[in-house]
């Protein structure tokens, strides 16, 4: 008999522990579903700030030379536009948005911000602190990294231009 109830204290541990894990894992998925569904969000809810900041910095090749001249109205355009992407960043770096979605939405646009105004970004860290725009730096390693797997093993092509 004693055999039997520690059998049954056993089994009804064991339910609770597969309960709880179960509970865990919806709660994570739960939590991942609701900072997507933020992240897409704030990206559609700021779109039209972003598109009018991304067409200001990139309207000619010019536009970084005269950025470098504080308070010239290209200076704020571009202080505009990568502190936009920074405040993105640290977001994505704190999970507090979801890497996946902005990988998927707007991931090309950090990348190449960073590599478009590095020159820019590193007067800035040495006139300001070195750790300005280092939101945008890490993230953007982070983003090359992901996607490396990914470039490494390109599709194999079919002698089929339908295909």
């Amino acid at each position: 008999m004693a055999i039997m109830l520690a059998l049954v204290q056993v089994l009804a541990l064991v339910v609770a522990v597969v309960g709880l894990v179960k509970l865990v894992g919806d709660t994570r998925a739960e939590n991942s579903r609701k900072r997507q569904q933020a992240t897409i969000d704030f990206i559609a809810s700021t779109i039209e700030r972003q598109h009018t900041l991304y067409a200001n910095v990139y309207r000619d090749s010019s536009f970084v030379t005269r950025a470098k001249e504080i308070n010239s109205p290209e200076f704020h355009q571009l202080t505009s536009y990568l502190g936009y992407l920074e405040y993105l960043a640290a977001a994505v770096n704190m999970e507090i948005m979801d890497i996946r979605v902005v990988e998927r939405t707007i991931g090309s646009r950090i990348t190449r911000g960073l590599e478009d105004f590095s020159s820019w970004i590193a007067i800035e860290q040495k006139r300001l602190l070195p750790t300005a725009y280092n939101e945008i730096e890490t993230l953007s390693k982070t983003l090359h990294k992901r996607r490396k797997p990914k470039l490494a093993n390109p599709p194999i092509q079919s002698a089929d231009p339908i295909r």
